[in-house]
């Protein structure tokens, strides 16, 4: 088993998450697959959360006669063992990988778009998972983030407390991470619209938005 595998966390995530899949997760998993065409790929797919969200992105796009080709990639196979399960049972025709953000296992330029849907939270290397996010992407392609950010004062300070704890726990999840900023400050994506929603503390404040590769 190797540092990404945590086949006990992928069998208690879907029960563990299910109640706020259904009410505070879902309106932001539809607003990252709103309008998708292409060819897309949802990072750190995880056991297959967006996927419903995904195929109704997908059926738009062919009523306006076009298509959505999906990859799913995580770097968890218990994770991707049940994503397979839960494509298979919501219709959805996809390339499953095996496979870590920091290193994408595909050439420049192969993606209309990149989604993160809680995802930033756990990448070891942030700044060379976001550098091939920007790799991947067509210049002027769309990453699309959902994630749960650092708070400020007295939340924040309860964040990091207990992060180490948290991070053991939730298999890799840090808590006090600032992922807005990082992703502003990284050159390959330009951040063209960010929106701060409540979440379920610790997991929160939210923030989700669209970015733009620029090279």
């Amino acid at each position: 088993m190797t540092d990404h595998e945590n086949p006990l966390f992928a069998a208690i995530y879907d029960p563990a998450t299910a109640l706020a899949e259904a009410t505070v997760l879902a309106p932001h998993r539809r607003y990252l697959t709103n309008g998708l065409a292409g060819r897309v790929l949802d990072l750190g797919t995880g056991t297959g959360a967006s996927f419903p969200f995904l195929v109704a992105a997908r059926d738009d796009a062919r009523r306006a006669d076009d298509d959505l080709d999906a990859h799913l990639l995580d770097p968890d196979r218990h994770m991707l063992s049940r994503a397979r399960r839960a494509a298979r049972t919501h219709g959805l025709d996809a390339t499953v990988v095996c496979g870590v953000a920091e290193s994408l296992p595909y050439p420049d330029d192969s993606f209309d778009a990149v989604l993160s849907a809680l995802v930033g939270c756990t990448v070891p290397d942030l700044d060379a998972a976001l550098d091939e996010v920007g790799r991947v992407l067509r210049p002027g392609g769309q990453f699309r983030f959902f994630e749960h950010v650092a708070a400020d004062g007295l939340q924040g300070r309860v964040q990091t407390a207990i992060d180490p704890a948290w991070t053991r726990l939730a298999a890799g999840c840090h808590l006090d991470r600032d992922l807005e900023a990082a992703y502003r400050a990284h050159p390959g994506l330009d951040v063209r619209t960010v929106e701060r929603r409540d979440g379920v503390p610790p997991v929160s404040p939210l923030v989700r938005g669209v970015a733009v590769a620029t090279e």
